[in-house]
């Protein structure tokens, strides 16, 4: 018997998808720490300070200081204003961007509802049985039931769904951070350029990867992943190397959830994107053309949604889409769900 998602009922327990981003966050101050711990250079403030105008000479190596710098190295992901941060990509701003405190709240607010709704669509789907792994909340996204059409287009529509409530999730809480650390802390609203730069319009993989998504991540997996990789198998292994520790450090936000992990799904999902960016460097080698225009952004969106599939349906599978992400009377979309409904029962069925 199909699965059905009830979203307004409160007498059914849901895994919190809130325990999920902890394990992640605790997952890149792990490979943050690595990343401090192994470096051979010394990492410098080059621009933006913590420092009040008046600070004596000593401030930085005083107490008080030193743990403002120590906080700022380690949370600022992107090494915006240290040197250790000019080989991370940092989309430009635009004149569409949001700038200073006052935006990045409207930016939160707007961006929040719209996620929710986001995140409404993708839990209203029904979910099936599965011979794979399932938690109990779970199912895969695959409908047997269906004929071979809808099947696949249900499919393709809930693997494209899935990213855009990433996207969007990130988003809000990169608007929320921002507002606390400009109206709190005093930072500077160049401290917080966009965190996306169009992914819709990736022209190849390494495009959607290295510039397009965000960077929040990146030189923990170059670190970590990608430079042991580079020093054992060369120039392929570092590219692996750094899409497997992304794989790992996805499969242990599942697990933080405890909802077990899949490394078969979801770590292979990320290994796929590292052979797509391979499969793109030899094109390029034996070719002379590199992978762009409009070829390079359907043969991009081709192998994002194939190999998408994998994670998306382990993540349906493990119960992660259905997951709560807060009180339910807090959510937008079940907000507006509820005044539907209420108006159905003081109007009627509408006409068919």
């Amino acid at each position: 018997m199909r699965k059905s998602i009830a979203l307004l009922s409160d007498t059914v327990a849901k895994p919190d998808l809130m325990h999920a981003v902890l394990q992640w966050f605790l997952s890149f101050l792990m490979l943050r720490a690595t990343d401090l711990a192994t470096s051979s250079k010394l990492f410098v403030r080059e621009r933006f300070t913590w420092l009040p105008p008046n600070a004596p000479k000593d401030f930085a190596t005083q107490l008080k200081g030193a743990m403002l710098n120590a906080i700022d190295l380690m949370l600022n992901s992107r090494g915006i204003g240290w040197n250790w941060g000019k080989g991370v990509y940092i989309p430009p701003f635009k004149p569409t961007s949001r700038r200073g405190p006052l935006e990045f709240l409207v930016g939160y607010v707007t961006t929040q509802v719209f996620f929710d709704f986001v995140l409404f669509a993708q839990q209203s789907w029904d979910l099936s049985p599965s011979k794979y792994p399932t938690h109990r909340y779970g199912g895969t996204i695959f409908n047997p039931d269906l004929p071979p059409l809808l099947r696949y287009g249900k499919v393709a529509a809930m693997s494209f769904i899935c990213p855009l409530g990433l996207c969007t999730s990130f988003q809000a809480t990169y608007y929320q951070i921002g507002f606390i650390a400009m109206t709190f802390f005093g930072q500077d609203a160049e401290q917080w350029p966009p965190i996306f730069d169009e992914p819709w319009n990736a022209t190849s993989l390494a495009d959607f990867w290295g510039k397009a998504w965000h960077q929040v991540f990146k030189r923990p997996f170059v670190v970590c992943g990608g430079i042991p990789g580079a020093l054992l198998f060369g120039r392929a292994g570092g590219v692996i190397g750094a899409f497997f520790v992304s794989g790992i450090m996805h499969d242990f936000a599942v697990w933080g959830a405890g909802l077990g992990t899949e490394l078969a799904s979801v770590t292979f999902f990320f290994l796929m994107m590292g052979v797509g960016c391979i499969l793109e460097g030899i094109w390029r080698v034996k070719t002379g053309v590199k992978v762009q225009g409009i070829w390079g952004r359907l043969w991009t969106a081709a192998w994002l949604f194939v190999w998408a599939t994998f994670i998306v349906d382990a993540w349906a599978r493990r119960g992660l889409i259905i997951s709560k992400m807060g009180a339910d009377g807090a959510r937008p979309a079940l907000y507006w769900v509820k005044v539907a409904q209420r108006w159905v029962e003081l109007h009627g069925q509408p006409p068919v």
